[in-house]
């Protein structure tokens, strides 16, 4: 067992010469050889070892004789131990969470503060990775969910990964060594403990008896595919995605000539990028892709309060529109008499308006309800509407600069100027107004 776990320490480089290591540590068969493992390779090492026991408060004497048991454990094999309560149902309560989900959440908190930015050693082994395949492939999942639990990530290591429930029972039994067993692992009520207790045995009885190995193999192989489609999307979005503070838009066209294999892991990585992965499935990648074929305005909504919304020629993925409060640009203006046949010159962020046509005063804001311009052979047209006819995104609207005349808007920045306002012939001042201080910035 031991040299078999070493192996597999070497063959990912779980750990390095003068680690701090902080062993999570129930008392049950799995982490009990995790921490009969680490100490074997302790001295090799030179590993700082510590153990935690996390006392979740839930089943009572159970749950006092295995945090006693662990504390004894320690005490024997002379590894630091320490002891820490997590409020688990106050948390369930106040976040709408279940107990199984809140304990999780509360154990990796706690062994991130005991670990004091060291490594974290988990005892997830072979079968653990097989249920966890089942229970992504059942619930929908891609590429990333296949790869199930990797050997490290962000500084938690599973150095057991590389063998199954019942080796570790009798690598136990051989040295001797007592565990606890935790009476809930067998409530089938959580659904890991139906794949555990009902769906892997009969795989292994009915079809085939090495199915926890096929499938670990199969999860080595999804992790090292995963590896290099990230690789790709990253690329992908870095040149493509455009990136705002409450998502990232996808650009249709350039996502449709994407080869189809890429399709559903750039939306993955997206969706990682801004918000995470966490309950997000199959069904919510299809409604991604669905928007991609639909109307302007059609949104899906995505876990963790995000949504997708299509725009004109993108696709938004965030949390939801963007409201962010922008600054309004540099600008300055002058105001200068012109004769008959004088050549105005204008640039894009320069542009000359008739002065004596203006009739309040001049101001640089943004767009407001009963905005509208006047538009060669169109006539009046309110800036909203030329807005949607210029397919200009929803979410950025509301930070596009106008400089306007009461509500009559002389210059939506970067885009149009009113006809009204024109210099012609008739003009005898001229008001030049340059947006960003130099025309070129």
């Amino acid at each position: 067992m031991t040299d078999r776990v070493r192996k597999y320490i070497r063959q990912y480089q779980l750990l390095q010469e003068g680690d701090r290591v902080t062993v999570g540590l129930s008392g049950g068969a799995d982490s009990v050889c995790l921490l009969l493992c680490m100490k074997a390779v302790q001295e090799e090492y030179r590993l700082q070892l510590q153990a935690v026991h996390v006392h979740h408060g839930l089943r009572g004497e159970e749950a006092d004789r295995d945090a006693a048991f662990a504390e004894s454990l320690c005490r024997k094999l002379a590894v630091p131990f320490r002891l820490r309560h997590a409020r688990v149902r106050e948390l369930a309560r106040r976040e709408g969470l279940s107990l199984e989900e809140a304990g999780r959440i509360l154990r990796y908190q706690i062994l991130r503060e005991e670990s004091n930015g060291g490594k974290i050693a988990v005892a997830h082994h072979r079968d653990d990775q097989s249920e966890t395949l089942l229970f992504h492939m059942v619930r929908g999942t891609g590429i990333r969910g296949l790869a199930g639990m990797l050997p490290e990530k962000d500084g938690i290591i599973r150095p057991l990964l590389c063998v199954g429930r019942a080796e570790i029972e009798v690598y136990l039994q051989s040295v001797g060594q007592e565990y606890c067993v935790d009476s809930t692992n067998a409530d089938t009520a959580y659904a890991r403990n139906r794949i555990r207790c009902e769906l892997l045995p009969w795989l292994r009885d009915n079809m085939n008896p090495r199915v926890s190995e096929h499938l670990a193999e199969l999860a080595e192989q999804a992790a090292q595919l995963d590896a290099w489609l990230q690789e790709e999307t990253v690329q992908w979005l870095d040149r493509y995605g455009e990136r705002t503070p409450r998502g990232i838009r996808i650009p249709v066209k350039e996502w449709k000539e994407l080869p189809a294999p890429l399709m559903a892991p750039v939306l993955l990585e997206a969706l990682e990028q801004c918000g995470g992965r966490r309950d997000i499935g199959s069904v919510h990648i299809r409604q991604i892709e669905a928007l991609m074929e639909a109307g302007v305005g059609s949104r899906a909504s995505l876990p963790g309060g995000r949504e997708a919304e299509r725009e004109y020629t993108a696709v938004f993925l965030g949390s939801g529109r963007e409201k962010t409060v922008h600054e309004l640009p540099e600008w300055h203006m002058t105001v200068y008499p012109v004769q008959k046949g004088q050549k105005i010159e204008e640039k894009q962020y320069t542009k000359c308006f008739d002065y004596d046509k203006i009739k309040d005063t001049v101001l640089l804001r943004y767009r407001q309800t009963g905005d509208y311009l006047e538009l060669a052979g169109t006539g009046k047209k309110t800036v909203k509407r030329y807005m949607i006819d210029r397919k200009i995104p929803a979410a950025v609207r509301d930070s596009v600069p106008v400089f306007a005349d009461g509500s009559h808007v002389l210059w939506i920045v970067g885009y149009r100027i009113s006809e009204e306002y024109k210099v012609t012939e008739q003009t005898r001042r001229v008001l030049q107004i340059t947006v960003g201080g130099k025309e070129d910035e």
